[in-house]
């Protein structure tokens, strides 16, 4: 059986045929003037071993005005710190094409262009620092594509930031390097990251609703942390999972705990049976104690067979009030600003056995203890009834408005008190679009377990989708680190389950280990992007991590046809974002502008792109390659993108426009040609440029002194492919060799 790739899976069409029309190549031993260079190898100088500047390989290509073309340097030596000696510069080549069996092919080099930095524009440390030209090499950036704006100056992507830099005509850095913004593009309702709440605080590494589940929580980063809301016999808040705190089987066994009451003999008595939700459960109720009484018990581990019991015996039953004062005792020493999610516990149930409305107690207590910002606070319910009388009555009257969230159980479920008043409709009922819309009137959002988001066989649903057109934020709960709780599919893996979450637009993110939920999010909600190159890492002051592979930053970067957008393109998927696929993002130039164009799917993902160049308004052509070389080459192609078009999964439309390892020769033009087929077969192919309607110019970059694309023991050469295409492209006016 022939498996295709996800690419062509998404849409990707067969391969023009394309013939070799033109055929040059630059000796690999080129040099021009300047210092002796090669003698870094791995940060550790060594003997120099080149007399000048290699002035390959180029990674890069536009036309100059007098006929010739401009191809910019790579950052030199395959590596940072291997290239502090090679001189970044954009070198002036005169081709001349081989194009028929008894021509020959020439490619002259002129002057260079040096890129430097006399300015001082560049904010951290820089291999010439302290001499006066600041003559900027492999080691400062890693130059991967370029364009010439219409006003001359020159706008270079770079790799190790990634950052856009701006230079003059003649090379001079002219502003401080840009940045790249974290542009997640996340379908999010507002388009932020999500929150990560602390699913009853930390409760993945310490017991379940105590101060100290709570506090860990929040140094690990949550945004809010959820406190479940029981009430005491003397009518306080306290925070537990349920009601009932110890639960025991029929023979008087304890099946499910999170204090030590059943140790107690002082309590022995007070084992009830009670109806809750429908079902009777025996063991002790919180509703039987004081608060008094609360206080000398202690939190044990609700799950010790997985969780141990390290921890037990140490924490007392917080109330709410407590809860709250931690957060601002946080904050005060912090300046951490971290929000409550509380939920009331079984509202119906409450009402019944303590003669309590815990909604109108919520919201007396977070008067009385001030704390009332929309911004930190969310409530939520599995009930229906208590979440419309808080919306229209209970808060109202206290002057109070509050975010509300519908709570959503399992698919067949129902929420109790519509089962209580014989309501027939379930859990589906409340999903439909006119179910979400009525959630809507009373509600700020919808928490739904997480199931309705990831299906059973791990694809993404359109819950999220539905729910956000009906104007709702989307909580799922819970997720956990633990095999036990996680997906065939994840392998074990949580930060993978969070992130499909994430990807599917999901608001926020119940979770017992908000370390792991911080983590992720963090991938998302880094101001920037940065690869590990980024000065931040490697000169100091950043505790941030890097968003991107090594050296994953701008391989692609071009112009759109009215010379107002620039088009950049990362090499590597940023952290986070569905593997194989590639930021693409637009720079408006007047008003330096970021947006995110789209997503490009690679064919795999352990492939890389080397160029992008425009055809029209609407259209680039987008050079795709694998890692091999020689005969272990297998993808190197040219892709036409759409940046209006995309497949289903979101992602740009490519159609295939030239497959380099199947090229027509019939003429022999090139010397590796061999049965009238010429191959490409370079690791790294990174310069094309439209010559005409018909006409694609392709270069590749020859990681001096690297070998193996047309031989183990071959210094590869710079080889540039004139290619005719057997059907026009549909240029825009100012594309192509004028």
């Amino acid at each position: 059986m022939i498996r295709l790739s996800a690419a062509l899976l998404l849409g990707v069409g067969g391969a023009q045929a394309v013939t070799l029309a033109g055929y040059a190549e630059l000796p690999a031993d080129t040099f021009a003037p300047g210092p002796a260079s090669g003698a870094w190898r791995d940060g550790l100088r060594g003997q120099t071993r080149f007399q000048g500047q290699p002035v390959q390989g180029f990674s890069g290509v536009q036309f100059a005005p007098d006929g010739t073309y401009l191809f910019l340097s790579d950052n030199g030596f395959g590596a940072k710190n291997n290239s502090a000696d090679y001189l970044l510069r954009l070198y002036r080549l005169t081709l001349t094409p081989k194009t028929a069996p008894t021509g020959t092919g020439k490619v002259e080099v002129g002057a260079f262009v040096q890129l430097r930095d006399p300015e001082r524009r560049v904010p951290w440390v820089i291999v010439n620092e302290a001499s006066p030209e600041r003559l900027l090499t492999g080691a400062d950036f890693d130059p991967e594509g370029f364009v010439v704006a219409p006003d001359g100056t020159l706008w270079v992507g770079d790799e190790f930031g990634p950052y856009l830099l701006h230079f003059s005509a003649d090379g001079v850095l002219l502003d401080a390097p840009m940045p790249t913004p974290n542009l997640p593009g996340l379908p999010t309702l507002t388009g932020r990251p999500p929150l990560v709440i602390g699913h009853r605080g930390s409760s993945g590494t310490r017991p379940e609703h105590t101060l100290e589940a709570y506090r860990v929580a929040i140094e690990a980063g949550a945004d809010f942390i959820e406190p479940d809301l029981v009430v005491t016999k003397d009518g306080v808040l306290v925070a537990r999972h349920e009601p009932v705190m110890v639960v025991l089987d029929r023979d008087g066994k304890v099946t499910e705990a999170t204090t030590d009451v059943a140790t107690r003999p002082e309590f022995a008595g007070r084992v009830k049976t009670k109806n809750l939700d429908g079902q009777d459960v025996t063991g002790y109720w919180i509703e039987d104690f004081t608060l008094a009484e609360l206080k000398t018990l202690r939190a044990v581990e609700r799950l010790p067979a997985l969780r141990g019991r390290t921890f037990d015996g140490q924490f007392e039953v917080p109330t709410l009030s407590e809860i709250i004062a931690l957060i601002r005792d946080t904050e005060a020493r912090t300046g951490r600003r971290v929000g409550i999610y509380p939920e009331t516990k079984h509202p119906t149930f409450m009402a019944a056995q303590a003669g309590v409305n815990t909604s109108q107690l919520l919201i007396d207590t977070l008067k009385k203890e001030g704390f009332t910002d929309p911004a930190r606070v969310f409530i939520q319910s599995f009930e229906t009834g208590n979440l419309r009388d808080l919306h229209a009555t209970i808060m109202p009257a206290a002057g109070v408005k509050l975010p509300l969230v519908q709570l959503l159980g399992g698919q067949t479920g129902a929420p109790y008190d519509l089962t209580a008043r014989k309501d027939p409709r379930r859990n589906a009922d409340l999903t439909t679009p006119e179910g979400l819309r009525d959630i809507a009137t009373y509600a700020s959002g919808i928490g739904p377990s997480k199931g309705w988001i990831i299906d059973g066989k791990g694809q993404t649903t359109d819950f999220v989708t539905r729910a956000h057109a009906a104007g709702l934020l989307v909580h799922p709960y819970t997720f956990r680190n633990e095999p036990t709780f996680l997906p065939a599919q994840y392998a074990n893996n949580p930060e993978a389950e969070l992130r499909q979450a994430i990807l599917a637009g999901v608001d926020g993110l119940f979770t017992d280990f908000p370390a792991t939920g911080a983590k992720v999010v963090a991938e998302y909600a880094a101001p920037e992007v940065r690869s590990p190159q980024h000065p931040a890492f490697t000169q100091g002051g950043s505790s941030g991590a890097a968003t991107l592979g090594s050296s994953g930053g701008f391989e692609g970067l071009t112009l759109s046809p009215d010379g107002k957008t620039l088009h950049a393109l990362l090499e590597k998927t940023v952290a986070g974002d569905t593997p194989g696929q590639l930021r693409l993002h637009a720079i408006d130039l007047a008003t330096k502008k970021w947006t995110l164009t789209g997503r490009y799917p690679l064919d795999a993902p352990g492939n890389a792109i080397g160029d992008i160049t425009p055809v029209n308004a609407s259209e680039l052509i987008v050079i795709e390659r694998d890692g091999g070389s020689g005969d272990a080459a297998r993808t190197k192609r040219l892709y036409r993108v759409s940046l209006t078009d995309r497949n289903t999964d979101g992602t740009l439309k490519k159609t295939l426009l030239a497959d380099l390892l199947n090229i027509a020769d019939p003429q022999g033009l090139a010397p590796s040609t061999t049965g009238g087929v010429f191959r490409f077969p370079y690791v790294t192919i990174e310069n094309v440029i439209v010559l005409d309607a018909t006409t694609v110019l392709v270069a590749n970059d020859n990681n001096y002194p690297g070998t193996g694309g047309r031989g183990a023991a071959v210094k590869d050469t710079n080889e540039f492919i004139w290619l005719k295409l057997d059907a026009p492209l549909t240029l825009a006016p100012g594309v192509g060799r004028r």
